[in-house]
């Protein structure tokens, strides 16, 4: 099989089919990038006081730290998936990794509140690029039966870059200031910009656009559930909401200022939360694999992030301490579940490759959406106070995305019954490649 390989569109696309070892080895590199993109969101949640401090940021705009680096994935979500399908897989993911080297860099050196915000604004586009990127380029690595496992251990990225930010920032903090946390990521981007360079590579065939790994049988066009599919992300929205812009952005201020802990202390207990989504996150793909059940887990989570918004997430007792650890390890179990599961029943709702990029297209967009109104997050927190937003917002938003996923999303049990019903008996999605073109 011939691939122009000269052309930047087929840049990293080898002249065949990839062994498990390479996609696995391409998986990784990918992945450590998109763990430096989550680094460099979470970077500054530790110090967000000390930011706000000497950069002059009032506290009621202390959300626009996060907000800023948000705000550009919003915007670049869907064009993003445009710029894959026209300059090449390879050729966007190391656009998005130079640029995210260039708004570190900024940052390192920001003299004023105004530049610092720019500088997470650049890191954002590469956020918001590979946001899109990565989970796209999945399906296209592995076939559609290990990519429970595959979404499951990619939804990692998050939790793990969170953890690592959460301890090594106020490390760096308490010996050389919060900007060293700043050189650390802008090194590390560097290394995962080599790592795409050398080992992402990709198949001849899309793995999406074949039967099983065989390139004689292309998958033919079938029904799809798209309108399902986006319902899925945008219940998104309120897990990225409750998660990203309240646990992630702010909960180390509320520690910080309810419960009177240090720099460190307050990163300690997202950092819990993280370990348990890691833990948990590998293990919660391979059993969606089997029972087919990803709509299923959504709604009982989504309730279960409600009850937790609704209780034991924002006491205001500074002695009590055993509410936030409590709750990080039951927020740390859903976040195992619903990144996985918001990915993963794509492909099976929408067996269209073209329609998957965009329906994953449209999960960045809701996860930038969530975190743009961070701004939103620390104002109505300065409003309601830490427990009145917990139980007058997270609560109520947590339960509005469990009835989108309960009334709009098709379960994948569903599906995958009727896409085999709709399918003729002896080749239902399948068409020799030849008769194909």
């Amino acid at each position: 099989m011939s691939v122009n390989t000269t052309s930047i569109k087929n840049y990293g696309i080898m002249d065949r089919q990839l062994n498990n070892k390479e996609r696995w080895i391409c998986f990784w590199a990918l992945f450590f990038f998109g763990f430096m993109c989550s680094f460099s969101l979470f970077k500054a949640s530790s110090v967000l006081p000390q930011i706000a401090q000497e950069l002059s940021i009032a506290p009621g705009d202390i959300g626009m730290v996060m907000t800023c680096f948000s705000i550009a994935g919003l915007i670049l979500a869907y064009p993003a998936a445009w710029i894959m399908h026209t300059i090449g897989l390879k050729s966007s993911v190391m656009i998005a990794a130079v640029i995210s080297i260039i708004g570190t860099v900024m940052g390192c050196f920001a003299p004023t509140a105004e530049i610092f915000l720019v500088s997470r604004a650049v890191e954002g586009v590469a956020y918001g690029l590979f946001s899109v990127q990565g989970p796209n380029l999945l399906p296209r690595l592995f076939p559609q039966k290990k990519l429970g496992l595959v979404m499951g251990v990619w939804s990692l990225w998050m939790p793990v870059g969170s953890v690592c930010s959460f301890v090594i920032t106020p490390l760096m903090y308490d010996a050389f200031g919060w900007r060293s946390a700043w050189y650390v990521c802008a090194a590390a981007e560097i290394l995962a910009t080599i790592g795409l360079f050398v080992f992402m590579k990709l198949s001849a065939v899309h793995e999406n656009e074949i039967v099983d790994g065989d390139v004689t049988k292309k998958r033919k066009p079938t029904k799809n559930f798209f309108f399902a599919a986006i319902m899925m992300q945008v219940a998104f929205t309120g897990w990225c909401f409750v998660y990203l812009s309240n646990i992630n952005g702010l909960y180390p201020t509320f520690l910080q200022e309810v419960k009177g802990l240090s720099v460190f202390d307050a990163s300690m207990l997202p950092t819990v939360l993280a370990l348990v989504t890691i833990a948990f996150g590998t293990f919660a793909g391979i059993l969606s694999d089997k029972l087919q059940s990803r709509k299923t887990f959504a709604v009982i989570t989504y309730v279960v992030v409600a009850i937790v918004m609704f209780t034991i997430a924002y006491t205001d007792d500074p002695s009590d301490m055993v509410s936030p650890w409590v709750t990080m390890l039951i927020i740390g179990l859903c976040g195992s579940v619903l990144p996985m599961a918001t990915r993963s029943i794509v492909p099976v709702l929408c067996p269209d490759p073209k329609k998957t990029d965009y329906a994953l297209a449209t999960m960045a967009f809701t996860t930038c959406v969530a975190q743009v109104f961070g701004v939103v997050a620390s104002q109505s927190v300065a409003a309601l106070g830490w427990h009145g937003n917990s139980v007058f917002v997270l609560g109520p938003v947590a339960l509005i995305a469990a009835a989108i996923v309960f009334f709009c999303v098709t379960s994948d049990k569903k599906a995958i019954a009727e896409l085999k019903h709709a399918a003729d008996a002896d080749d239902a999605n399948v068409q020799p490649v030849e008769e194909a073109k």
